[in-house]
């Protein structure tokens, strides 16, 4: 189940998760990206993903690990958030398709 969506770029990029939003601790994500005018999944080369969340006199941090699959345009993803709360996935790739970077917010479930 699709817990963010996003389209930029000639792109639409979805993230998925098993219980439909990321939890505390180890999260398991899938991310899709597609060709907005044809819906095929897009390979778009190196895929870096980050947590950040803001709160007043601190931002929290949460880096991750991520994977080609072996479908082109769909990467698999090993995130640890460390605190519920609404957190800002920032999503970069660079590649066959340009370089370009996507900012989403999500909630981390306690």
């Amino acid at each position: 189940m699709a817990f963010a969506h996003q389209g930029a770029n000639g792109l639409t990029v979805d993230l998925f998760h098993p219980q439909g939003q990321l939890h505390l601790g180890d999260n398991d994500v899938v991310i899709e990206f597609r060709d907005a005018a044809s819906g095929e999944l897009a390979d778009v080369g190196v895929v870096k993903l980050a947590l950040d969340m803001n709160m007043p006199g601190m931002v929290m941090h949460s880096g991750s690990t991520v994977t080609p699959t072996d479908v082109p345009g769909r990467y698999s993803v090993k995130v640890r958030p460390d605190m519920g709360g609404d957190w800002t996935v920032q999503l970069s790739y660079e590649g066959a398709r340009g370089a370009g970077t996507l900012m989403l917010t999500v909630n981390v479930r306690q």
